[in-house]
């Protein structure tokens, strides 16, 4: 595939709710531009995209795939994203490197969940979109109806520029609303049309619908509107003007339709692409880092390289292999670039243009392009590659906080080491989720997007890793603390055993701080009753102590010490006593402090549809959830809460249900509250329990 010039790449992404048929419309893409030989499909396992094991027994997408074709002296890079919410974080990554966004909808289902939430993805992003009706063969399919709820969802700038040529086992074609020409097509075929008449029965039709088209692009400009009403219609070139402006500006909604399954409708939306999607060079900046300062910077072909992998994938017996999307300058095979992220070097030893799962040799990726580099040293999702001398990073992909969490353990003991050798490959291609062990609650912690994402992760631990693991519901991480202060608590450590003795006696002040103070401790000794060099053994052995926890077995928290009074031997005082005297001197006066448990608190923003706000405000109340503000945003309300982690634990699920799955959330840790006196007396008895459980 040769080199292209950035104004002649088109960039775009298909995203929208699972099983719409985006990888269906990416292989008719493919197959239509002669990139493949054969239309590949999902259902039978010979799609190109969905090439992974576990797409192929799911029969859907889990890994963003990429095809690069070429139609009408353009270069069309398309990024297929996968629909399922849980792995929505590579649509997050593929809206970095593309100019436009195409929405895939279902022709009988219409706007579904998640063709909202990517809706509003896209919105946030700010690229243009398009919207592609997918499926007109399927059964019961009205397309008026759909194009109805389209409009209901996102406005009258859903402008379609097509209508079908029938639809279910009626379904042969479509008609281009601009040229007004009807093309017919052989299920699947070629994807290329054969011009027909416009049935007598459909002209009247098809009037209308080029007059509502029309006007929607009338209404994008103020220009064009004058002229639509002094003329009563704009002619050719100021339609096509008018589409290419008011898309570019988010003002009109292109619509097309077909039947990816069938290769039906996929030349005229490749015509589509090329004359109305932005070209790579649209907008010839990007945003970096540099240092903490965020900035945009020009870019160009002749000017210094700057690439940004935005996907990497390990392939078996191949290695990894990472997506880059040039920004400025170019890539080219055999030379070294600089690692801005990691400060090291790499040399560019093998490139590759993508068709899905298929590699096209390249010599050099060029601005505006995508391409594919294998082998690299150590360069994954998120790094900036460049040219020596550049020191800013691209701006990072934002994947979001995972929302579900499980603890998970190695089947067998010896596997433990495995668990996070192959997390850490799983990361290196999927950074939305983290892992980590808690040592506060002894558990290893994994964290992603949804309970089919912790799924498909531990699914990869088995089958590429070679480790099972048991899993069950995370621990909370709990935290202990006093509430009223203590004074001249004492506690003398006395060990006469033959040999060599122990003495230490101490006196301490113990009082609580401000929540997030942390830990004090200070020397009050006046005169020599303690020796100096033993005072920092009472906090050493404080320190100890509050590592432990005392009235659960959480971390002690937000407490000052002042080290008062105290005696020593002049043989048996030693470190060691002093650290127990701590020990032990601090639990006495804990004891004494009314102490209680604290517990993480979550900032939660749920982003609901109106209809639902009732319910939800109602549920987050019965889990003691503190709103603490609501922001309209269009047909959603975007509800603020501070609710306690431990009652989110299963709150996606739930949160599904009462909404119909249309409402989504994200969650940060905000801050520690106590603990109700019901719930602390339930989280001692369970942990003394279970601790009872542990040592027979």
């Amino acid at each position: 595939m040769k080199n292209y010039d950035p104004k002649s790449i088109r960039n775009i992404c298909l995203l929208g709710h699972v099983g719409v048929g985006k990888t269906s419309l990416a292989e008719a893409i493919c197959h239509t531009t002669k990139a493949t030989h054969k239309l590949g499909k999902v259902d039978n396992g010979t799609s190109i995209f969905d090439a992974r094991p576990d797409e192929k027994d799911r029969k859907m997408t889990i890994s963003m795939g990429v095809g690069a074709c070429e139609w009408n002296d353009t270069k069309i890079n398309v990024l297929d994203t996968p629909g399922f919410a849980d792995f929505l974080g590579d649509a997050h990554a593929a809206l970095r490197v593309v100019e436009s966004a195409v929405i895939v909808v279902d022709a009988f289902a219409g706007p579904e969940v998640g063709t909202e939430l990517v809706t509003r993805l896209v919105d946030e992003v700010g690229v243009p979109k398009i919207f592609f009706v997918n499926g007109m063969d399927r059964e019961n399919v009205d397309f008026e109806k759909t194009l109805n709820a389209m409009k209901d969802a996102y406005g009258t700038s859903v402008a379609p520029l097509q209508i079908p040529l029938g639809t279910g086992q009626e379904f042969k074609g479509v008609v281009d609303l601009i040229t007004k020409e009807a093309f017919e097509y052989k299920a699947g075929g070629d994807g290329r049309g054969r011009k027909i008449d416009i049935p007598a029965d459909r002209v009247d039709e098809v009037e209308a619908a080029r007059g509502a088209l029309m006007e929607s692009v009338a209404e994008s400009d103020e220009d064009l509107m004058n002229k639509y009403f002094e003329a009563g219609e704009l002619t050719d070139d100021e339609l096509r003007k008018g589409l290419n402006k008011g898309c570019a500006e988010g003002l009109v909604f292109p619509l097309f339709c077909g039947c990816a399954p069938q290769n039906a409708g996929t030349d005229r939306f490749l015509n589509a692409i090329v004359d109305l999607c932005p070209a790579a060079d649209t907008n010839a900046t990007v945003d970096v880092m540099d240092g903490d300062e965020k900035k945009s910077i020009e870019c160009s072909p002749s000017g210094q390289t700057l690439a940004f992998v935005f996907k990497t994938i390990s392939e078996e017996h191949v290695g990894e292999l990472n997506i880059v999307r040039v920004f400025s300058g170019e890539l080219a095979l055999s030379t070294e670039v600089q690692n801005v992220t990691r400060g090291s070097s790499e040399r560019l030893g093998s490139m590759y243009v993508l068709v899905g799962k298929e590699k096209q040799d390249a010599s050099k990726i060029t601005m505006g392009d995508i391409g594919a580099l294998l082998k690299l040293k150590d360069t994954h999702t998120n790094d900036t590659l460049a040219g020596k001398g550049v020191k800013h990073d691209v701006v990072k992909t934002d994947f979001g906080e995972p929302l579900v969490s499980v603890a998970i353990a190695a089947k067998s003991k010896g596997d433990q080491d495995k668990i996070s050798m192959g997390l850490g490959k799983l990361r290196e291609e999927d950074p939305s989720f983290t892992y980590s062990f808690h040592p506060d609650v002894r558990q290893s912690i994994l964290s992603g997007m949804g309970d089919m994402h912790i799924e498909v992760l531990l699914a990869g631990l088995k089958n590429r890793f070679k480790v099972e693991v048991d899993r069950t519901p995370p621990k909370i991480s709990y935290r202990e603390t006093v509430t009223k202060p203590v004074q001249y608590v004492e506690y003398t450590h006395k060990k006469q055993t033959g040999g060599a003795g122990q003495y230490a006696r101490v006196f301490i002040d113990l009082e609580p701080m401000e929540r997030g103070g942390g830990y004090q401790f200070e020397d009050k000794i006046v005169g020599g009753v303690i020796d100096q060099p033993l005072r920092p053994s009472v906090d050493k052995g404080i320190r100890a102590k509050m590592t432990e926890g005392i009235l659960a077995g959480f971390p002690i928290v937000d407490v000052r010490v002042a080290l008062v009074d105290g005696k020593t031997h002049p043989v048996d005082s030693k470190d060691v006593a002093f650290q127990i005297a701590g020990r032990e001197v601090f639990k006495k006066a804990f004891e004494m402090a009314a102490p209680i448990l604290l517990e993480p608190v979550d900032d939660l923003k749920v982003t609901v549809p109106e209809e639902y706000m009732g319910d939800v405000m109602g549920d987050l109340s019965s889990r003691r959830g503190k709103i603490s503000g609501m922001e309209p945003k269009g047909k959603y309300q975007i509800i603020g809460a501070k609710v306690p982690s431990a009652e989110l634990q299963n709150y996606m699920p739930v949160l599904k249900s009462m909404t119909q799955g249309r409402a989504f959330y994200s969650k940060s840790f905000s801050h520690y509250d106590p603990v109700p006196y019901e719930q602390t007396q339930k989280i001692v008895e369970a942990c003394k329990k279970a601790e009872g459980g542990e040592e027979s």
